[in-house]
């Protein structure tokens, strides 16, 4: 078993053995942030911070016999988890089981929204759950910027509820796939669940294979001189031919100004759509900001959460990849 689902398990036990599904995803973001590590990630929805990937465990979980096929987080017997997991992951929940005790529901949600601003930045039932005078704090922490720019963003070494954080917290409209071949063996990140998940966050998914690399062409990707290689032949052979794409790439800039354009490498200089940029860069009748957005992003924004003060939008900064 997955160690997060150990860690699901044992939260779920601590507090008694049945959590709604809306406090378990609250109590489960509270046990990661306290305890500095993302066995979960999460990111802003219409109730808050939620992950996808813990709502996938539930429905796994539930299959594999371990929690009752009952809509919200219910253990289907007496077994103890909590006896399998890292003794600082037993004392952090232990802390967290005294410091909650028995809030739930919307006292629960409101701690939570007062502490951890950036995630109630998509949250339609916030003006409900907070006093006028806290939801005006909260909300002067979000990022508000609407400028155009034009993002890139890999998806490698991120899990989607981390990639879909990024998205939000950078007011993404539009999220333009310019990979071939849209399928991935990571969960969430094939064509149908990835236009899907990205719908549930607030943002239009749109494919354009034709700025992609067909597969054959990128064999035997082992060294700096064979990613040339390819970016020389995508850019002089390849580019220069998809002049719709390009054309409906900056279609959807204008119309909707803040848009990303996504592949697999979290480095964009390993990823053709570093090409896509410069194409872009060369022509004179675009002239929109780019950036380069890379996974240490969110160390920053989860860092900065709590004291409500990001520095994270300053757009004339460049978030180089790694």
């Amino acid at each position: 078993m997955f160690y997060r689902r150990k860690i699901l398990l044992s939260l779920i036990e601590a507090f008694g053995g049945l959590l709604s599904k809306t406090d378990c995803q609250k109590l489960l973001f509270l046990f990661c942030l306290r305890r500095g590590k993302n066995y979960y990630d999460f990111f802003p929805h219409k109730y808050g911070n939620f992950s996808m990937i813990l709502s996938q465990d539930r429905s796994r979980l539930a299959d594999l016999g371990f929690l009752t096929s009952h809509s919200d987080f219910q253990l289907k017997d007496s077994h103890s988890y909590v006896d399998q997991i890292e003794k600082k992951d037993r004392l952090a929940l232990e802390a967290l089981v005294s410091e909650v005790g028995d809030l739930r529901g919307e006292e629960l949600i409101r701690k939570v929204y007062l502490e951890f601003p950036h995630y109630v930045s998509r949250s339609q039932i916030a003006p409900k759950i907070l006093e006028r005078s806290e939801y005006e704090q909260v909300s002067q922490s979000w990022n508000h910027t609407t400028s155009p720019c034009l993002f890139t963003i890999g998806y490698e070494g991120l899990t989607i509820d981390a990639y879909l954080n990024i998205l939000v917290s950078n007011n993404i409209a539009v999220l333009v796939d310019v990979r071939k071949n849209p399928i991935s063996m990571k969960f969430g990140f094939s064509k149908t669940r990835l236009s899907d998940y990205t719908r549930i966050a607030g943002i239009a998914y749109t494919h354009i294979p034709d700025l992609g690399i067909p597969s054959n062409l990128r064999q035997e990707l082992n060294s700096k001189a064979a990613y040339k290689n390819l970016f020389d032949y995508y850019s002089s052979q390849i580019l220069p031919t998809q002049k719709d794409a390009i054309e409906r790439l900056k279609a959807i800039v204008q119309d909707y100004g803040r848009v990303a354009i996504t592949c697999f490498e979290a480095d964009h200089q390993f990823c053709h759509r570093h090409k896509v940029t410069e194409h872009l860069e060369g022509d004179l009748n675009f002239n929109t900001p780019i950036i380069h957005l890379h996974r240490n992003y969110l160390h920053s924004l989860v860092s900065s959460d709590k004291s409500s003060s990001y520095g994270l939008w300053n757009e004339n900064r460049v978030y180089s990849s790694i």
